[in-house]
């Protein structure tokens, strides 16, 4: 019997550390996400179009 509640307890703090790291990770994604469009229309708008000299 107390093999089995150790056992158990080990368990549900196996699953509370995977949770807490899923969380964190959905947290970075949308961090990463949030930070990804500006730095992509940055890009964009900092292209050169009107003078291209290799379309000459």
């Amino acid at each position: 019997m107390p093999n089995e509640l150790i056992g158990s307890f080990l368990d549900m703090r196996v699953v509370k550390a995977i949770t807490w790291q899923k969380a964190g990770m959905r947290g970075v994604s949308a961090g990463a996400a949030v930070v990804a469009v500006p730095t992509m229309t940055a890009w964009v708008q900092g292209m050169n179009f009107a003078h291209r000299p290799q379309l000459n």
